[in-house]
This record gives C-alpha cells, sequence and structure tokens, in this order.
C-alpha cells in the first residue's frame, strides 16, 4: 500500500465511523477495520487482544508484539475529552511485567525536581494538542493533519509538546527524526532485553 492510499484509505474509514461506534459493543470491529483498512495488516486479531484484564479493571486491546495498549471511548466523547487519557494512564500503572508499555519513560527533565512533575509537563502539552483539535469538531483527523491546510494552533500545539518530550528525554533540540527514533529504540531494546529474560 502506497502512502497515497493509505490516506485514501484513512479517509474512508474515517467516513465510514463518522458519528458511530459503540465502545463495548464495536471496539474489535472498529480496530479489525482500523488495522486491515488502513494499516493493511491481513489477520489483525492474530496480533490484537480485547478486554485483557488488569489489576484496575480490562483493557480495551493490547497489542503485544509492539506494547500497544488502546484504550477508547464511544463517538460521545469528543477529542477534548480526558476520560480516555486518564484510564489509560491507570492502566499502564496497573500493567504486570508481561505486558510493559512501547517506550520506555524517562525518569528525569531538565527543571523537574521528579517524576510527576515531568508527567504533569508532558500531559499539559498534549493537552493542548486536545484542545487544538476541539476547535474543529467538524474536522477528521486526516483534514486536521493534512500538511498543507493544518491549523496554526494544532502546529504550535505539538511543537510544544515535541519540545517538552524533548527535554525529558535529554535530547539535543537539533536531532533530526531518524536519529531520535534510533535512541528511543536504544531505550526500548535495553528494556524489552530485561523483560525477554525474566
Amino acid at each position: 500500500m502506497t502512502a497515497k492510499d493509505q490516506k485514501k484509505a484513512a479517509r474512508e474509514f474515517a467516513a465510514k465511523w463518522a458519528g458511530k461506534g459503540y465502545e463495548k459493543g464495536e471496539c474489535q470491529k472498529f480496530w479489525r477495520g482500523l488495522l486491515h483498512d488502513v494499516f493493511g495488516i491481513d489477520d489483525p486479531d492474530k496480533w490484537v487482544e480485547y478486554e485483557v484484564p488488569v489489576a484496575t479493571g480490562f483493557v480495551d486491546a493490547y497489542i503485544a508484539r509492539t506494547r500497544v495498549l488502546i484504550e477508547q471511548k464511544g463517538f460521545t466523547h469528543g477529542l477534548a475529552d480526558k476520560a480516555a487519557m486518564k484510564q489509560a494512564m491507570m492502566y499502564v500503572g496497573a500493567l504486570p511485567d508481561t505486558m510493559p508499555v512501547r517506550f520506555p519513560w524517562p525518569r528525569s527533565v531538565g527543571g523537574a525536581s521528579d517524576e510527576s512533575e515531568l508527567k504533569e509537563k508532558i500531559a499539559q502539552t498534549a493537552q493542548g494538542i486536545l484542545d487544538a483539535r476541539a476547535k474543529y469538531p467538524d474536522c477528521s483527523l486526516a483534514d486536521l493533519y493534512d500538511d498543507t491546510f493544518m491549523p496554526p494552533e494544532l502546529r504550535k500545539a505539538h511543537a510544544a509538546n515535541d519540545a517538552a518530550v524533548m527535554e525529558a528525554y535529554g535530547f539535543p533540540k537539533n536531532l533530526t527524526e531518524p536519529e531520535i527514533v534510533a535512541r528511543l529504540f536504544e531505550l526500548y531494546a535495553g528494556l524489552t532485553g530485561k523483560w525477554e529474560a525474566k
């Protein structure tokens, strides 16, 4: 699938689900469709576990191979709704060692004295992204993230979040995207090696 084909598939998928989506009844159907139709994965159920029990409840979906936790809400929850984010963070804290999340969380940040301050700084800038999206309720994510038409306030919010994350990891501001990914995977590889050794 080319990038152009994938973008077209994403728009069609977004249009298909616009104004509908029941969390409990259609979660699996939604993710099967997204992974198959947009990402070209032939057998999504081979990779995704649904309603995974953890100490604080049930994770909507979990992709063990890439260590991705998914918490979603129905279509009545807007993009600015914090419910899914709060619930996901609660689940992350309750995950057993056999279900690690995808990226290593940095333990210190330039001006932050502890991890809670670090999380708050990143959470605030992440909320800025949600707030910027919420100003355009009639636009799909595909529309909002079209590079030509991306709203200035959304671009600015992402830049602020990027800066907070870069500071958190202690990365130089001039790193290229491939260099950032390489450093993250170095950290990730170290942690997954520890997990797999258990």
